[in-house]
């Protein structure tokens, strides 16, 4: 989704971009990337990729403000599931016609729902409908907030009208669950998986879901 708008000789900020996958993917497509991540390490080990084409900084994504008009946003795997609001991103200068393409991690995953229901953890289940909960990772807790298409429109729709919803794994093992692909009653899920990643309507209730918008002109 995201080649289809962000395109080579274009200026791309990468928001969480970790250890600059994405940021390398888009350089080797002709775009100039500014890549950004609160993290010192992730930015030191991106940094010793050694590509022209990605500057990079450590920063912080939502005080951030780039000197230069942007063509496009980035942003991938739940990086702004991290941050408690996103109303910062009406302050970056996308110009018009510009995209924003998110990811988000779903609020609602209905494979993981069952899941954990069927192993007696309701509270695991229903986790994500919670506006905010605790993650670990490497030892490090910290808050992931859990942000639905409707309350991503409410934030946005001031310069952004949505393009495209599309989710990623609604009834299909993740990961996490990818031990599940054993039974063949997953392989029969398939088809349903994509019509209900492909319906707008439905797109979000998914593991994560990429959202797509275009800036509004002026």
């Amino acid at each position: 989704m995201a080649d289809r708008v962000l395109l080579p000789g274009m200026h791309v900020l990468d928001l969480g971009c970790g250890t600059g996958d994405d940021a390398i993917h888009f350089a080797g497509r002709g775009l100039h990337v500014t890549a950004i991540d609160v993290s010192p390490e992730m930015i030191s080990r991106l940094r010793g990729k050694q590509i022209d084409a990605i500057d990079s900084e450590v920063a912080d994504m939502r005080t951030y403000r780039p000197a230069s008009p942007l063509d496009g946003v980035f942003s991938n795997f739940g990086a702004l599931n991290c941050v408690e609001d996103l109303d910062w991103i009406l302050s970056l200068p996308i110009v018009p016609g510009g995209h924003l393409v998110l990811t988000f991690m779903g609020s609602v995953y209905p494979l993981e729902c069952a899941v954990s229901l069927l192993k007696g953890q309701p509270r695991l289940a229903f986790r994500r409908l919670t506006s905010s909960t605790d993650a670990v990772v490497e030892g490090v807790r910290f808050p992931v907030y859990y942000y639905r298409l409707e309350a991503l429109s409410r934030t946005l729709a001031a310069k952004f009208e949505l393009v495209r919803v599309r989710g990623m794994r609604s009834v299909m093992p993740a990961p996490q669950l990818e031990h599940l692909r054993r039974y063949s009653f997953i392989r029969v899920l398939e088809p349903v998986d994509r019509f209900l990643c492909s319906w707008r309507p439905t797109a979000q209730y998914a593991d994560h879901y990429v959202t797509v918008w275009r800036c509004r002109e002026t």
